[in-house]
């Protein structure tokens, strides 16, 4: 649990440092209790309560809140607070070209730079992706996945490409574990991942970029199956007056609208 620092700047007040410091790791900690299911879509996120639990101010609250809201993982309104983001399989279809092209240019970058070591990371997401998907251990093996693309991401070198991914982050984890059939279509989640490890460990920017781009959009195909091949909700009638019967178009709940 993260403490606040008593330390003060010639004003009285925390020094900057300290806030940003403070601020991260409650953003950091917030984000894996989303991406773990420790904190569901839907669920409010009250600054107090989180204040307290950390033991800190309200003010390092309110801007690791802004950074999840940036980040897509929260959606904030006057009257309701925060709240966990809800993802529906439209809002994937969305987001996921975007995760292609992002992270196709990241494997693009990375294929000339990344080293031996961020190398041996990937083979590491893959081996623990397979035995936890044999141990039907879906939590570790969506971890594993996060680590994998994570990693190609850091190993580009490029900041601009990993703030941006950051917001595409929340969808891997929401794909895996809600809109799939895990175990059904998890089954060769590692194999999944070799052609982009081989591309890399080759060093060749072209196939880095082209299996990185395969490997996102074929969950876009069946994402776009899933969504047409899912029911309408059925049209109701109300009775008039008089007895006779008109339909009444189904409530529409309004989409969030993210900053992403």
């Amino acid at each position: 649990m993260l403490k606040s620092s008593r330390s003060a700047g010639r004003d009285g007040g925390p020094r900057p440092f300290e806030r940003r410091v403070l601020r991260e790791g409650i953003r950091d900690a917030l984000m894996k209790d989303v991406l773990s299911g420790r904190l569901a879509p839907g669920d409010r996120i009250v600054e107090t309560r989180i204040a307290q639990q950390f033991g800190v101010s309200q003010a390092p609250v309110r801007e690791a809140l802004r950074d999840l809201e940036l980040f897509g993982f929260i959606l904030s309104s006057p009257f309701r607070g925060a709240i966990v983001r809800q993802y529906s399989a439209e809002d994937l279809i969305q987001v996921y070209p975007i995760r292609a092209v992002l992270e196709g240019l990241a494997a693009r970058f990375a294929a000339s730079t990344i080293t031996p070591a961020a190398l041996r990371r990937l083979e590491a997401a893959i081996v623990t992706m397979r035995s936890s998907v044999l141990r039907r251990d879906l939590r570790s093996a969506v971890d594993a996945d996060i680590t994998f693309h994570q990693t190609i991401v850091e190993a580009s070198g490029n900041p601009l490409i990993e703030e941006f991914w950051q917001r595409t982050r929340l969808s891997i984890s929401i794909y895996l574990t809600v809109l799939s059939k895990p175990f059904e279509q998890l089954q060769s989640l590692g194999e999944r991942h070799l052609p982009m490890l081989e591309a890399l460990r080759a060093g060749d920017p072209d196939a880095a970029e082209r299996t990185t781009r395969e490997h996102i959009e074929e969950p876009l195909k069946l994402l776009a199956e899933q969504a047409a091949a899912a029911p309408s909700p059925p049209r109701k009638t109300r009775t008039k007056h008089d007895g006779s019967r008109r339909r009444v178009r189904p409530a529409v709940a309004p989409r969030p609208v993210s900053e992403s």
